[in-house]
């Protein structure tokens, strides 16, 4: 079996890494981080584009050109087109994001907008989830990183090298930088990874010899009975339910109530441009793991008929631009999946510091924190919570697994929080024993009926049922003039 020889692999990573370094650097010297609101949301001065490449590169480079390959492999052709339909979270997030923006413009994080709207309790168990979904999209991100060694260099360079590579390159550029080296840096790395993706995946389908022989093995492996039928079905059943729904779950249960997207949001200079930002990178967000996802249906042919091993969904995009294509493009796949998952995990690392540092730390333990305090804070929570996903990632696990059900901490939350900024009488009790409920209701059955998308569906739907009832019995009568009012603490 041809694989990427290891050396050059290790050097690959090693370049990667560079750029966040660098750009870490460039901020440093051009003084962009002189206050908290400078490191927590580039100080509200970002241009909408440089948004659009972060918000890109927190998935789709990074786990999503692993886990769109990672799909097609367990689902067969309806894999190609499900993924990709993750898009449809961004497009819609655009408009939620900007109703926040107006209604509350001083905002840091979007946890902070619950403790200002709701009490004690929802705010606190509203950090929780939150805290929960930054994390878990973190460790995606370690975990795709230490695949793809795996996957190039048919295990020649260890799993744990590519974890250990990231974790040490957020803690480097993101304790320096902040918010604007993550738009920055992520900024580069889109610029460069939209090319390498194209040029990766024509390449890859190329080296294979084109659509065509993967069409005709196909066919021959259904009629001799070594694929099933179904995994012809673009349509299949079986993927519509469990497959489907637990990626549109994702796309509108998840992406609410994610620090990192909303911190993005808050970074960009023209409110008005919030949802021009999400809409064009849902566009990216469509096409590109497309691209990943037919690749990922060919290696599942590849392997059946001999021509590739036996590897795990998670690896079947990198093993097979390691086994067909020079080693050349083993380095552009390194830098496609290494470079932007860095991006990534420093994005979700500075939201839990954001939600640590101000949501918690400024709150409960010392109102009276200035700007330096709470950037002290933040450094620190993000170097601990970056050793902790080093730690959760060092152990090999299925990417798609844990995106599934990262919904699963806020689904319970959306209906009542999408609501509330639109009806004042929402009660804060209700939402917060429909959280719990939900929570419950739904875990039990993503993880004993194993009914993945049922189970975002019916958290979601339990929650809204008993915030809406609730709230009906016992309204609010919030008063958002509140929230249009600049705070006094200044940064």
């Amino acid at each position: 079996m041809k694989t990427m020889d290891p050396t050059l692999a290790i050097m690959a990573g090693l370049m990667a890494i560079l750029v966040p370094v660098i750009v870490a650097v460039l901020v440093r010297k051009l003084k962009l981080v002189r206050t908290a609101e400078d490191y927590l949301v580039a100080g509200r001065k970002a241009h909408w584009a440089l948004a659009m490449a972060s918000i890109c590169s927190m998935y789709i480079w990074g786990a999503s050109v692993m886990g769109a390959a990672e799909g097609s492999v367990n689902n067969g052709i309806s894999g190609v087109w499900i993924y990709p339909m993750y898009a449809a979270g961004l497009w819609v997030f655009g408009i939620w994001a900007s109703k926040l923006r107006d209604i509350f413009p001083y905002a840091l994080s979007f946890t902070e907008y619950f403790k200002h709207r709701f009490d004690k309790k929802l705010h606190i168990l509203i950090i929780v989830a939150a805290i929960a979904t930054s994390f878990s999209g973190a460790w995606i991100q370690g975990l795709a990183a230490g695949h793809v060694f795996v996957g190039l260099t048919g295990e020649a360079v260890p799993y744990w090298v590519g974890v250990l590579f990231l974790g040490i390159a957020v803690i480097i550029f993101t304790l320096t930088a902040g918010m604007w080296g993550s738009l920055i840096a992520t900024w580069i790395f889109t610029l460069i990874s939209m090319p390498i993706c194209a040029i990766v995946g024509i390449a890859t389908w190329w080296a294979i010899g084109g659509p065509g022989p993967i069409v005709e093995q196909t066919m021959e492996l259904v009629e001799s009975g070594a694929l099933s039928a179904d995994m012809i079905d673009i349509f299949r059943p079986n993927a519509m339910l469990n497959y489907l729904i637990p990626v549109l779950a994702w796309a509108f249960f998840s992406l609410p109530m994610q620090q990192d997207y909303w911190q993005t949001a808050f970074a960009v200079k023209n409110p008005k441009n919030v949802g021009k930002a999400f809409r064009h990178a849902g566009n990216w967000w469509f096409f590109m793991p497309l691209l990943s996802a037919t690749l990922g249906f060919a290696a599942l042919i590849l392997m059946k008929t001999g021509q590739m091993p036996e590897v795990p969904g998670s690896q079947a995009y990198a093993a097979i631009v390691g086994q067909f294509l020079p080693s050349g493009f083993g380095v552009l796949f390194i830098w496609l999946v290494l470079s932007a998952t860095v991006g990534s995990v420093g994005a979700a690392m500075l939201a839990i510091g954001n939600i640590i540092g101000n949501d918690i730390y400024r709150t409960y333990f010392n109102p009276d924190a200035n700007g330096d305090q709470i950037k002290k804070v933040v450094r620190i929570v993000v170097t601990v919570v970056t050793l902790l996903v080093i730690a959760v990632s060092w152990q090999p696990k299925s990417i798609l697994m844990v995106l599934l059900f990262m919904p699963m901490y806020t689904a319970p939350f959306v209906c009542g929080f999408v609501m509330s900024q639109y009806k004042k009488w929402l009660a804060s009790t209700p939402l917060f024993i429909g959280g719990i409920v939900g929570f419950c209701v739904g875990t039990y059955v993503f993880l004993a009926m194993d009914q993945w998308g049922w189970a975002m569906i019916i958290a979601f739907v339990t929650a809204g049922l008993i915030s809406v009832v609730g709230s009906t019995i016992k309204p609010d009568d919030f008063d958002f003039a509140v929230l249009k009012i600049k705070k006094e603490d200044e940064y």
